[in-house]
């Protein structure tokens, strides 16, 4: 064969080259969505519609739901503790943001880390320290009794906002500080040279362009808290949620049909999905980008007497409050105690009794959060290297397909999973493999979106010369990318791991004797009153968090030192 006639025949190899590894990942990632996503959402979904004891197919459920003045009251409270937290994140966040980037704070590197740290922990674990300060035998209750004063109770849709509000704000922080540090300070420069005050040249100029971070927080922490199962659970008592009546009305159902359950879950589902498309509506059709930074932002010092009191006061003061809890866990841990009463004495006797009584939840508590993160870790670098690399109608609704799950209440996603996989061909109801699982669909898009990121970042240029030098696109992704994508990969890992050890939602819908974790000993300790018990749980569970994030951030800058 001629040069030529060769050349034409390579080129046409190159231009039809059939499926290749990045095909199988695009299918193989819709195939374990639709498995574990949209199956068991369709299986509720299809539920819903279903008569609770006649099985008939109809709206039955939904009149029965929205004839009810008990059921209507879950769902507006539902609404309301969720947009109420929302507003108590912005109005502790948002400007603790603006004190934090403008301002020379004393100890601004500790108040960052506290602020970071006091979002680790889960909320129900927030909620249980909050019983044992304002608690009706709570210590700060005791002290202000003696004292002759009534403090507000901590039971109730105010507690459960208080203890969201201190668990959260941190997300509304870190856009919004993030999104300040990426504005020209000579826009706000100029608007004072124009005559502006301060604090007007800021509404007007830094704050539009911050609008998406501030709005995305709200919205986080909005679904967060209509999502989350621990606080309301354990500050509601009669004040009852979606998230608390799906479980209720799921346990009333065990054995039949999840008619009821499945209803409430398809609406909890619904407001988030609600929540999501009301953010869009509020980004549309406004511009929020300004030029590439000139002029960094810089922070000055503080000025007056106001100022060196109050803003170093506000900041300290939101996150000592914010981290008391923890505080307040690993001291009681320590503490003989009765039941619920706590003594004067110092003892080891709760971490005996964990470890006699309910040793078994911590060992499952690190075996299902490893098995779920290597799960995590590699399907999550090989679907956002796709992501990033491959712009197609496919990976586009791969990509939206990816949010669902970090959408889904986990409450939701373990009724779900029940009345999908109740039967063969896969029944896996009271296995670990269905924890293990919804650990890992409940948490993959973190690991997605951190390892899309840090491609995003990636000269396709360096593939490329792997390619054109013979390397099959297997031995490029695991001998090229891989070292590049290890920060990005590092930081979903810490983030993916730290919400699935601390994962209750859908544990306690799935669990059973044998796979009971640390978040579920620390709430069956603190419904039965074994308050003793529960804080050493709970402080092996912030010990085992904050461990985990040692190891991740040792190996973190192990991988910067290589790559200097």
């Amino acid at each position: 064969m001629r040069p030529a006639a060769r050349a034409d025949a390579g080129r046409a190899r190159r231009r039809w080259r059939g499926p290749d590894l990045w095909d199988g990942v695009t299918l193989a990632g819709f195939a374990v969505l639709a498995l574990l996503v949209l199956w068991p959402l369709g299986q509720l979904f299809r539920a819903s519609f279903h008569a609770e004891f006649t099985g008939e197919f109809g709206l039955s459920n939904y009149a029965t739901f929205f004839g009810s003045r008990y059921f209507r009251a879950a769902l507006w409270n539902s609404l309301a503790i969720s947009a109420l937290s929302a507003l108590g994140a912005l109005a502790v966040g948002l400007p603790l943001a603006v004190v934090m980037a403008r301002r020379r704070i004393p100890g601004g590197g500790a108040v960052r880390i506290l602020i970071v740290l006091s979002l680790m922990s889960p909320p129900f674990i927030g909620a249980y320290a909050w019983i044992i300060l304002l608690g009706r035998g709570g210590v700060l209750t005791r002290w202000a009794q003696a004292a002759g004063v009534d403090l507000p109770s901590i039971y109730g849709p105010g507690g459960i906002v208080f203890v969201s509000v201190l668990q959260l704000y941190p997300l509304v922080f870190l856009l919004a500080y993030g999104a300040l540090q990426r504005i020209d300070r000579s826009l706000e420069e100029a608007a004072a040279i124009l005559g502006r005050r301060p604090a007007n040249a800021f509404l007007t100029t830094a704050f539009p362009m911050m609008r998406p971070a501030v709005v995305t927080g709200a919205l986080l922490v909005f679904l967060a808290v209509l999502s989350d199962f621990g606080a309301p659970i354990l500050l509601g008592e009669n004040f009852e949620v979606l998230a608390t009546l799906a479980f209720r009305l799921y346990l009333s159902e065990v054995g039949g049909e999840p008619a009821m359950a499945a209803t409430t879950s398809v609406l909890l589902v619904a407001l988030a999905g609600a929540a999501i498309l009301l953010q869009r509506l509020l980004l549309a059709g406004r511009s929020h980008a300004g030029d590439s930074t000139v002029a960094p932002p810089e922070r000055r010092a503080l000025r007056g007497a106001a100022e060196r009191l109050l803003l170093p006061a506000f900041a300290w003061g939101v996150v000592l409050v914010a981290n008391l809890p923890l505080l307040v866990i690993v001291y009681t841990s320590f503490l003989e105690t009765r039941g619920p009463v706590f003594g004067e004495a110092f003892s080891l006797m709760s971490y005996r009794t964990v470890f006699a009584t309910v040793g078994r939840a911590v060992t499952n508590s690190l075996t299902f959060s490893a098995l779920a993160l290597a799960l995590i870790a590699v399907a999550g670098a090989l679907l956002g290297y796709l992501l990033a690399r491959r712009d197609t109608a496919a990976t586009r609704a791969l990509d939206a397909l990816l949010m669902i799950p970090y959408v889904i209440p986990g409450t939701v996603l373990g009724i779900g999973f029940i009345t999908a996989f109740n039967a063969p061909p896969l029944y896996l109801t009271g296995t670990v493999a269905i924890i293990v699982v919804a650990y890992f669909i409940r948490r993959l898009p973190y690991m997605v979106r951190a390892a899309a990121a840090i491609v995003y970042q990636v000269d396709r240029a360096v593939e490329e010369a792997s390619v054109n030098l013979g390397a099959p696109p297997l031995r490029t992704f695991r001998k090229i990318m891989l070292p590049l994508m290890a920060p990005g990969l590092l930081a979903g890992a810490t983030l993916a791991f730290v919400e699935v050890i601390n994962e209750l939602s859908a544990t306690v819908v799935l669990y059973t004797g044998r796979t009971v974790t640390m978040p579920i000993a620390t709430y069956s300790q603190v419904i039965g009153g074994a308050y003793g018990t529960a804080a050493a749980v709970a402080s092996l569970l912030v010990l085992v968090t904050g461990l985990a994030l040692a190891v991740f951030n040792l190996v973190g800058g192990r991988e910067d030192r290589m790559s200097l």
